[in-house]
């Protein structure tokens, strides 16, 4: 292991690479995970270099071609600025979801795998609403926790923090919005009665 670690600081100093070892990345389908090695293989059509990314959130290790990081997506950690924006998102109203559970599952997915926070911030949103207001089957409700675990992971790496605190902080932002919401309803429902 050694071995390649000094071959990749090598190649890393000699070569531009988007990121370096030890930065924490976002990936859009894996969730916010830390670069631990960038390595060089030789395939069939030459020498290939690869971030080696672990996401400790799910225990996985991730091989990424160095060439492939724009064309999926990979993006670093988001910025104070953007963790604002995530949590205005979680505290806006809800959205109303699909009633059909294939597209709303189709669409949900694609937030989740948008690699965007506020994306992932509003299907987290709008499946706790549609919690609170109906029932979630039971892809709705692996989606729900599955975006809430992604969006707990990035904002914990972001502002430094344990991932336990970085969820309590994304539940009480959903919990205003519910709140909100609710209480937009009984307006309605009291100016219907009257």
């Amino acid at each position: 292991f050694m071995h390649f670690y000094r071959i990749c600081l090598l190649h890393q100093r000699r070569l531009r690479l988007d990121f370096a070892i030890g930065q924490n990345i976002v990936h859009p389908a894996h969730g916010p995970g830390t670069i631990v090695a960038i390595e060089e293989d030789e395939l069939v059509k030459g020498y290939h270099r690869f971030y080696v990314i672990e996401f400790t959130h799910n225990r996985l290790i991730v091989r990424l071609p160095v060439e492939r990081v724009s064309e999926i997506g990979v993006r670093e950690v988001m910025s104070q600025a953007r963790y604002e924006r995530v949590l205005s998102t979680l505290r806006a109203l809800p959205e109303q979801m699909q009633s059909d559970f294939k597209s709303r599952r189709y669409r949900v997915n694609e937030l989740l795998h948008s690699g965007r926070p506020r994306q992932i911030a509003a299907a987290v949103r709008d499946l706790t609403w549609r919690k609170f207001e109906k029932h979630l089957t039971k892809a709705d409700a692996d989606q729900l926790s599955k975006g809430r675990q992604m969006l707990a992971a990035e904002v914990a790496m972001s502002n430094n923090e344990d991932v336990h605190e970085a969820d309590q902080t994304i539940r009480a932002a959903v919990a205003e919005s519910v709140a909100a919401q609710q209480a937009l309803l009984q307006e309605v429902t009291e100016a219907d009665a009257v």
